[in-house]
């Protein structure tokens, strides 16, 4: 009895198979593209979550240390004389630069879980108010740490200012969203309408931009942006990383984009809580410039 199999092989019969050239020929469409997109991102987040061992108590502890050093070099190393800033005996230039060059990863983990705590949390309007609570609290301590008095005309507000204006501005983005998606299931509704649902949040958002200059907060309006860029480009960390880099580069100086390398730590974020100490992280913030200011102002 002939042996099919073998007949075929010798014929090079593949079925289901296109040569080179038939493949070279086949027109693409954009679908297509978009499809192995999605495939190719879809399977490096499934081999990738593998290996994400941070919690989100790991994660705040890492910022909260990397903002200790941070602060450490700006309490430190500057010394104010007559409203200017000098270079303290305490740190060399060299040293002084790589511990505020350290210090530039602690904000984009913290824009990140206050997108991350909006999506997670009970009632949104009660995580504001604790945030505007303690940037209340910790304003003393910040103007020690910027001027070393307690308070000086035009000084800069702290940054639970402006996470508190960047959480506002994500949550009525995030409803206006939600409501347009809504009124897209009924026919009556047009397209103008869900776009001025939509211009409703962008000039909210454009708001707590301009108050975040006019209050100075740390970060100012770019602070508000990149909580923004955490929002919309949440789950598509390509697209995050770029906006983020551009948000930087075109509103910050050079030093700042040190703080991309934050999105190593958040990308091996695993989204699991690990242990509480919810409060322990709003305390600490002015706790630990206190501390410093005493060290400053008695040690040092």
């Amino acid at each position: 009895m002939p042996n099919t199999s073998k007949d075929n092989n010798q014929q090079g019969d593949v079925p289901n198979k296109k040569s080179l050239k038939e493949l070279m020929a086949t027109e693409i469409t954009f679908d297509d593209i978009r499809g192995g997109y999605n495939k190719v991102t879809g399977t490096i987040a499934h081999y990738w979550s593998k290996v994400q061992f941070v919690n989100t108590f790991m994660l705040k502890l890492f910022a909260i240390i990397i903002m200790t050093i941070d602060h450490t070099g700006h309490m430190l190393g500057i010394d104010y004389i007559d409203g200017r800033n000098y270079l303290s005996h305490v740190f060399t230039y060299d040293q002084y630069m790589m511990l505020r060059t350290i210090g530039r990863l602690a904000f984009p983990i913290f824009c990140y879980m206050i997108v991350e705590g909006y999506f997670h949390t009970r009632n949104v309007w009660k995580y504001g108010v604790r945030l505007l609570i303690f940037a209340l609290v910790s304003q003393i301590p910040f103007n020690l740490m910027q001027t070393r008095e307690i308070y000086t005309p035009g000084c800069n507000t702290n940054v639970f200012f402006t996470l508190c204006l960047g959480l506002m501005a994500v949550a009525v983005l995030d409803t206006c969203h939600k409501k347009a998606k809504e009124m897209k299931k009924d026919p009556m509704n047009s397209f103008g309408q869900r776009a001025g649902i939509y211009a409703i949040g962008v000039v909210f958002a454009i708001t707590m931009m301009l108050i975040a200059e006019t209050l100075k907060t740390d970060y100012h309006s770019l602070g508000v942006i990149i909580i923004l860029c955490f929002y919309i480009f949440r789950g598509k960390p390509v697209r995050l990383f770029l906006s983020v880099y551009l948000a930087i580069y075109y509103m910050s100086d050079q030093l700042e984009l040190y703080a991309l390398y934050a999105f190593i730590p958040i990308l091996l974020h695993n989204k699991k809580k690990g242990p509480g100490m919810k409060y322990f992280f709003y305390v600490y913030y002015p706790l630990h410039i206190t501390v410093l200011f005493l060290i400053w102002k008695f040690v040092v």
